[in-house]
């Protein structure tokens, strides 16, 4: 973990215990020296959730977008993200994920590929599931709930939640009908975790996050 990752994460890690922050299933977490993260994409603030949780650095893959902004390009730079080109393809993506799986490193990507601002989860691309299976990587699936009411502190109400991991797809090639099942293994994995965490709020008494004014529709890519 270089230092500028090991900094951001500390003040990141600062600002979600203050708003009582909780991540569930840490001891799930394998020792993997390349590890694929697939997670439900709700919000800006699920990256830094998935930084404060994960014991080591995370590379993220996000839009060259995200750098035209002073402040967000310095906060994904910090927390590890590699900014894909305008031009570059879905394609492109996968195999800069898979040089950085190929290189010992911890991936996380979101499969929705947009963000759900209902927190219902949406279909998956089989991205995921091409990507494990050519790296031949174990994948772990892992729930956000609430990211985008951080700086909410009063509502405390933001999870993170850690399932098992699931082994590397069996197989030399990744044909249709193996992606197919795969990513619907993964999809079912997260939505299981996505669960767990609406009955944990609920019976505390906590309500989940509601769309921003004019975004009923839930989603907008990333």
């Amino acid at each position: 973990m270089n230092g500028f990752y090991r900094f951001a994460r500390a003040v990141v890690g600062s600002i979600y215990r203050l708003g009582g922050a909780r991540i569930i299933g840490r001891e799930n977490i394998p020792q993997d020296p390349s590890l694929l993260i697939i997670c439900n994409h709700v919000s800006f603030g699920d990256p830094p959730a998935l930084a404060m949780a994960f014991p080591r650095q995370i590379t993220f893959i996000a839009k060259e977008g995200f750098a035209q902004n002073p402040l967000t390009r310095w906060l994904f730079s910090a927390l590890g993200a590699v900014f894909l080109k305008k031009e570059e393809s879905d394609l492109g993506a996968m195999r800069v994920t898979m040089n950085a799986l190929r290189g010992g490193n911890v991936v996380a990507i979101f499969p929705e590929g947009m963000r759900r601002f209902n927190q219902e989860l949406g279909e998956f691309k089989q991205g995921a599931s091409y990507i494990a299976q050519r790296s031949h990587v174990r994948v772990l699936p892992v729930a956000v709930l609430n990211t985008g009411d951080i700086f909410r502190f009063w509502k405390r109400n933001v999870l993170v939640l850690i399932g098992e991991a699931i082994d590397p797809p069996q197989g030399e090639k990744p044909d249709k009908e193996l992606l197919a099942k795969n990513t619907a293994l993964y999809r079912e994995r997260v939505a299981e975790l996505v669960e767990q965490g609406k009955a944990q709020l609920a019976r505390e008494g906590r309500q989940m996050r509601q769309p921003p004014h004019g975004r009923a529709d839930a989603s907008q890519k990333r």
